[in-house]
């Protein structure tokens, strides 16, 4: 039997936005080859009820109550405000827990594991977490440039990898993430929540640069992806215990919570992701059309790149389109603009020549940033893409190197003029879809 969250869509051809669904009008030279669909889930879940489970249960280790001890300091590492998923609810139920053992509140700190990333103010902890919670534990912010930083290892050019202080001299690490897709770890989750987490500015750059859209680093890909084996190298070495995670669908929705050791239960969260994400498509086509929802902020509306550069044809024709609530920053723009009239025609072997001599494409801007501008100069130098975004004034378009459309008519007028016969993929939200080719 065809697994159900693989099964082709009989709907007509549609892409999402913030404002519902918008119906796509094809040529008559185009062939629909898949519409990549998704069935609605309008039951909401229980994450506490899920997460306790989960606590009871957890995979490769025994409970919680079973691995610590009253007199023990634990460090809390909780993803920042750029993940969707009810962190707020898994941490109550990870507190009661350890209240439960009689653990003093004293001996619990909750480290906002931000990477790169900037500090939560007082205001968003308290939204995000709580009164009573932020005025009953100690919450930090990660600093990466901090003083408190720790070595644990090197990277493989000899470079130390530090830690903040707080975990590494805790007697015990608990990680509260959330799993989806991602465009270089495979998926997101895991020791991903240390390292990057909580280490330093250098050797999370360096990391990025080193390993960044090469080989196997690809959306969905655990298999010698050496930028995911880094990541669980350094979890290893950092000795992050034990992790809670959220299971995001396609519309980073919470949908299941897994816990345990960092291997066995990322593992377990990644098998029921793929499941809730994956989509079947029959071949690679020459145009594709696909919204960047659920996503809406900056940067964030180029993810779609990744699962589009998987199912178009090299030279083939990429309609993007998306709401951006939040503009793309100066820099971003500035840097797409000087990077493309210095390399050309040769935007691909610009980036990986760039990032294997160590520079980034934009200096002093965090490795985010800098990966998703690699991912934007990647997709222009195999496609032309054509970007419709009613926020975005078409300027700031053609400065990305993108061909403006007012609408999406529009833009399919534009990609029929050259393509006037041939085959399309359809997604109607591809922020978080990880595609599967029929012939893999």
């Amino acid at each position: 039997m065809e697994d159900p969250e693989l099964t082709r869509s009989t709907r007509e051809p549609y892409l999402r936005s913030l404002s519902g669904p918008l119906p796509l009008a094809l040529p008559q030279g185009w062939k629909l080859d898949t519409l990549a669909d998704f069935p609605e889930h309008e039951t909401p879940v229980d994450a506490a009820l899920l997460a306790r489970a989960a606590l009871a249960s957890p995979h490769g280790c025994p409970p919680l109550d079973r691995l610590l001890r009253p007199s023990d300091t634990v460090c809390i590492l909780i993803e920042d405000l750029t993940r969707t998923s009810p962190k707020h609810l898994l941490l109550n139920e990870v507190l009661s827990l350890l209240a439960g053992l009689g653990m003093p509140d004293g001996h619990i700190t909750i480290l906002i594991a931000l990477g790169t990333h900037r500090p939560l103010t007082d205001k968003e902890l308290r939204q995000t977490f709580g009164d009573a919670t932020v005025e009953r534990y100690r919450f930090v912010n990660h600093d990466c440039h901090g003083d408190d930083l720790v070595p644990i290892a090197a990277l493989p050019g000899g470079t130390p990898v530090l830690i903040n202080g707080l975990a590494h001299r805790a007697d015990f690490r608990l990680g509260i993430g959330s799993i989806f897709p991602h465009p270089l770890n495979g998926f997101g989750g895991g020791g991903k929540i240390l390292f990057p987490g909580i280490a330093d500015a250098r050797s999370i750059l360096e990391h990025h640069l080193r390993h960044a859209f090469r080989d196997r680093s690809a959306l969905g890909n655990l298999s010698g992806n050496d930028f995911r084996d880094e990541i669980e190298r350094l979890a290893s070495a950092g000795r992050l215990d034990f992790i809670v995670n959220s299971v995001l669908d396609n519309e980073d929705r919470l949908r299941h919570v897994v816990a345990g050791t960092p291997a066995a239960a990322h593992l377990a969260g990644t098998t029921l992701c793929r499941h809730l994400t994956s989509r079947r498509f029959n071949a690679t086509a020459e145009v594709t059309l696909i919204s960047a929802f659920p996503y809406d902020q900056g940067p964030q509306i180029m993810k779609p790149l990744a699962p589009a550069s998987m199912i178009t044809a090299r030279g083939g024709t990429v309609i993007l389109y998306a709401d951006c609530r939040s503009p793309l920053p100066e820099i971003y723009l500035a840097a797409c603009e000087r990077f493309r009239t210095e390399h050309g025609g040769a935007l691909r072997q610009a980036v990986f020549a760039s990032f294997a001599a160590g520079r980034p494409i934009i200096a002093d801007a965090p490795p985010e940033l800098n990966m998703s501008m690699a991912q934007t100069m990647l997709a222009e130098n195999d496609f032309t893409v054509i970007l419709v975004c009613p926020d975005m004034p078409a300027r700031h378009i053609g400065r990305l190197g993108f061909v403006p459309a007012a609408t999406l008519d529009d833009a399919i007028a534009l990609a029929a003029a050259k393509h006037p016969t041939t085959t399309v993929n359809v997604v109607p939200a591809g922020g978080v879809i990880l595609p599967v080719l029929a012939c893999q």
